[in-house]
């Protein structure tokens, strides 16, 4: 395979920043952490072209399917799908995001350092999906190759995650995956995988709901807190963390998202205190 320009693989760049988000938050990095997720939420969201191309990716990636027919049939429809692509408009988003990246996170040299499993199916899959769409020339052989590869990679075994029918997509009618209760079960709490994936996913819905319990557990832990509290200073500090909260917007945004993991860290504190 031919030198992969890391830097332009989709699949690769959301992998990476899900880990350095990850990192970031077992170093108790939170500045870092929120500056990965404002990346993520700003480039990755529904109707983006580059959003279009890593969900694509996505179910090429992650889905085990079981099954050889099963997956011809997705390499067939991923292939209809990626034609459809704007590749100019993709070219211009990568180059937004990689600037991001570059400029937004403080050590962006450890964050294209970051070591992915399969890297060689990551860039297969990118240079395919180019292939498809006309960027790359591969002679018939490679191209043949490549995509054997990612139907032999598919038709491993394991539990396909099947989904509600989706007006977006034809292949993601039938099929989604769980990145992150698979892969960052030990290094993200639930609360924060769901704040994650809900916002990536871009499920607004289920996005303000999260917001809404969010806010009311930690009113009601800072409630409790506030009753066991005669330090006059501290609880000076503890009212202007209630306005805060109670101020903060119900809406899916990057600021909000970053506020909401906030949130997340103090009510998992308080509950340890408690405990």
């Amino acid at each position: 395979m031919a030198k992969h320009n890391k830097k332009r693989n989709v699949g690769l760049i959301h992998e990476q920043l899900v880990r350095y988000v990850a990192s970031s938050l077992i170093a108790k990095d939170k500045r870092s952490a929120e500056g990965a997720v404002k990346i993520i939420t700003k480039h990755f969201k529904s109707g983006a072209e580059l959003y279009r191309e890593f969900r694509l990716f996505n179910a090429l990636i992650n889905l085990p399917v079981g099954s050889r027919s099963l997956a011809e049939r997705i390499l067939s429809e991923s292939k209809k799908s990626a034609e459809t692509h704007d590749p100019q408009k993709l070219r211009r988003e990568k180059s937004l995001l990689i600037k991001d990246i570059n400029t937004q996170l403080s050590e962006s040299r450890r964050f294209y350092d970051i070591k992915i499993p399969n890297y060689r199916l990551f860039a297969t899959v990118q240079t395919i999906l180019n292939e498809w769409r006309g960027k790359n020339k591969l002679d018939l052989t490679s191209r043949a190759k490549y995509e054997e590869q990612i139907i032999e990679w598919l038709s491993r075994s394991g539990e396909p995650e099947i989904v509600e029918a989706s007006k977006s997509d034809p292949l993601v009618r039938r099929l989604m995956f769980q990145k992150f209760e698979k892969k960052y079960r030990d290094t993200l709490s639930t609360r924060q995988k769901t704040i994650l994936e809900v916002s990536i996913l871009d499920d607004e819905k289920a996005f303000v709901e999260i917001v809404c319990e969010i806010k009311a557990q930690s009113l009601e832990l800072i409630k409790r807190f506030k009753r066991n509290c005669d330090n006059k200073i501290l609880m000076e500090k503890i009212n202007d963390v209630w306005q805060r909260i109670e101020t903060l917007q119900e809406i899916k945004s990057d600021d909000v998202v970053a506020k909401a993991l906030q949130l997340v860290h103090l009510i998992e504190e308080m509950e340890d205190k408690d405990e």
